[in-house]
């Protein structure tokens, strides 16, 4: 469980702030809703981006609030959390930045499809679970909440609803920052965010090793049972 200790620092938001943003990547995921929502009603597509991104900050928030019961639950450790963290972001941002990013495998029928779907068929899935929220955004959350203090806590709750404003902000301009960036553009920044997620998970990993190497040599010598 968190425990008070010092105020978190201005450099610890920051980078909570950033990692968040860099894994939720509203940037890409903006120029995949433009297409997907193409000739729809504005009203109709401010409720859609505020649905997917309303679903992904819930999604968040829920495993920022019940990651630590899970742990217990399930006999997981916060050491254990910060590896299988920092192994799926590292996944994810090896995709990121030499495969193909799975949110583009669309064909020209199932984007044409998609854009004559009510808003609330595809909102909370897939933009909402898994094209936001994913399984690395949410290993990201839950490698954050592992073995912090409460004042840092706090600070991921915000760092949380801070990028879920910002997502709705993407998505709502979605059509705009999709024709300013184009094709390539997009292809560049999910680059961009695949390296800093990548740098992400090894701090995860980083931290992970660091950990271990502590709680090792502060865990009491095993008994040595002597017989005759």
């Amino acid at each position: 469980m968190p425990n008070f200790g010092p105020l978190p620092t201005w450099s610890f938001a920051l980078g909570v702030t950033t990692s968040l943003f860099s894994v939720l990547n509203p940037i890409s995921a903006a120029a995949i809703f433009a297409s997907a929502t193409v000739g729809m009603e504005p009203r109709a597509l401010r409720r859609s981006a505020k649905k997917a991104a309303l679903t992904a900050g819930a999604a968040m928030l829920a495993f920022a609030l019940v990651g630590q019961f899970i742990f217990s639950f399930f006999g997981f450790t916060a050491l254990a959390m910060r590896f299988v963290g920092g192994v799926l972001v590292l996944y994810r941002a090896i995709s990121m930045l030499y495969g193909e990013d799975p949110r583009e495998r669309s064909t020209d029928d199932e984007k044409a499809e998609a854009s004559l779907k009510h808003p609330e068929d595809f909102a909370i899935i897939p933009f909402g679970i898994p094209l936001l929220a994913g399984p690395g955004t949410l290993s990201t959350v839950m490698g954050m909440i592992a073995g912090i203090t409460w004042w840092e806590y706090g600070v991921v709750l915000l760092a949380i609803l801070v990028n879920v404003w910002v997502t709705y902000l993407f998505l709502r301009k979605a059509p705009a920052v999709f024709a300013r960036l184009g094709a390539i553009g997009s292809k560049v920044v999910n680059k961009l965010m695949g390296l800093i997620l990548a740098a992400v998970a090894m701090q995860f990993l980083i931290n992970g090793v660091k950990a271990l190497y502590i709680e090792m040599h502060q865990a009491p010598p095993a008994a040595v049972i002597l017989t005759k």
